[in-house]
Formats: structure tokens, C-alpha cells, sequence
């Protein structure tokens, strides 16, 4: 049986046990996904993870802010420590969460509505695409990130701003994308100011700008659900 074929080796963190066992009793029919652990609160999580690394963690948020933050940190944390592994999060919350959890790369990420989740193959699907590097957002997210406007397009961009918007979509800092790309960090940084100017993102005040170009670019490449994001190297992390 090849990587790919076997079944997926899961780690489920809920704050409800009700949506935990749930959880546990649809996966449990499909061959494709193996849990191998149930974790109760965040430190069992960061436990778990480290005894059983797994290739991905489920993990369902229906709390209150404060709860559901803290939460969304220990998934960073997760995604740094370990950057081999999916990070499936299925929540209730939209808007300024899932930002949070795309800070600094959505390499093998996903996000979901759970109210808009149509079945389980949506979340095995999903746990398919992580493996595989990739990232999936519910569309709502999307849009919430990225306001549309008539008069902003990617191709408005030179060649040069696009490889360096390119980089930033696969989550690498001004500095990364100054070694890849062979020149400056000051030009590099430049040339990020010129992107948010010309993707009309010159709010200082906007959550997260480098964010939001990034999706602007990847919804170009693919479509607005599945964002495809080549797999990344340990050491490629945004700052």
C-alpha cells in the first residue's frame, strides 16, 4: 500500500465531547482516516501530537472568543513545531480567526464552516489536501479576506512583483524571498509596498495585508475553494 493509500492517521481535539464522539463514530466507517487519539484540552493535544505524530489534527472550535484564540494559537504553534502535519479546523467562527490561523502560511491547512460542511467526505477531503500540501477555505473566508473591487488585477503587476507575490502566497518572509530570488531585502520590501499599492491594500490599519495578497494571487491560480500551495521546506516560514 502506497503513502497515499493509507489511511490517514488523525489526532481529534474538540471542546465538546459530544462533537467529538461524532466525529469519532463517522470516521470510523471510513477507511481513508485512522484516529489514533482523542485529545481533552490543549495540553493533551501538544501530548498527543508528540507521542503519536500524527499526519494531521482535527480540530472543532464551538466556544466562547477568548477559548476559541487560544485555541487558534496552539494550531500555529502546531503548523511551526510541526510542518509536516494538516491542521484541519472546524468552526462556527469565521472572519478574524481563520486570518489568525493563516498568519505566517496556509501550507497544509484547512478551515471550515461547520455549518456549511455538506457531509464527511467534505472533511476527509479536506484531510486528503493538507496531506498532499495543500490548503482548503470555505469560501465565505475567502471573501471575507479579499473584498473584490473592478479596478484591481493581478495582472496589473510586473513579472518581478509577481514572483515576489508568489513567494509571499507560499508563506515566505521578506528575507526568504530575498534569498530565492537572488537580490535585496530592501528591494524585496520595496517591491511588497508596490504590490500593496497597486492590490489597492494601502490601509495600514487592515488585518493583515500580506494575508489578503496572497489569497488575491492564489485565487487566480485555482478555484476560490481548494487553494492549491506547493508543499514547504521546515526552514520556509514567514516571519
Amino acid at each position: 500500500m502506497s503513502y497515499h493509500q493509507a489511511p490517514i492517521r488523525v489526532v481529534l481535539a474538540t471542546d465538546s465531547f459530544l462533537i467529538g464522539d461524532g466525529l469519532a463514530s463517522l470516521f470510523a466507517d471510513a477507511r481513508s482516516v485512522k484516529v489514533v487519539g482523542r485529545a481533552r484540552d490543549h495540553d493533551d493535544m501538544l501530548r498527543q501530537v508528540g507521542v503519536l505524530s500524527p499526519e494531521a489534527v482535527i480540530i472543532s472550535i464551538r466556544t466562547a472568543v477568548l477559548t476559541t484564540m487560544a485555541t487558534i494559537a496552539i494550531a500555529r504553534r502546531l503548523r511551526v513545531d510541526y510542518p509536516e502535519m494538516g491542521i484541519v479546523v472546524i468552526s462556527d467562527r469565521v472572519d478574524g480567526f481563520a486570518l489568525e490561523l493563516l498568519r505566517g502560511g496556509a501550507s497544509r491547512t484547512a478551515y471550515l464552516i461547520d455549518e456549511r460542511l455538506p457531509n464527511v467526505d467534505t472533511v476527509l477531503d479536506s484531510l486528503r489536501k493538507v496531506r498532499a500540501g495543500q490548503s482548503v477555505l470555505d469560501p465565505g473566508i475567502v471573501d471575507s479576506l479579499v473584498l473584490r473591487r473592478s479596478n484591481i488585477a493581478i495582472e496589473d503587476l510586473t513579472i518581478r512583483e509577481i514572483e515576489v507575490l508568489e513567494q509571499m502566497a507560499h508563506g515566505l518572509s521578506n528575507s526568504a524571498i530575498a534569498d530565492a530570488l537572488c537580490v535585496s531585502v530592501k528591494a524585496i520590501e520595496k517591491g511588497v509596498t508596490t504590490i500593496y499599492r497597486k492590490l489597492n491594500l494601502t490601509d495600514q490599519n487592515m488585518v493583515d495585508r500580506r494575508v489578503a495578497a496572497a489569497v488575491m494571487f492564489l485565487r487566480t491560480q485555482t478555484t476560490p475553494f481548494v487553494l492549491q500551495l506547493a508543499v514547504q521546506s521546515a526552514g520556509r516560514r514567514s516571519a
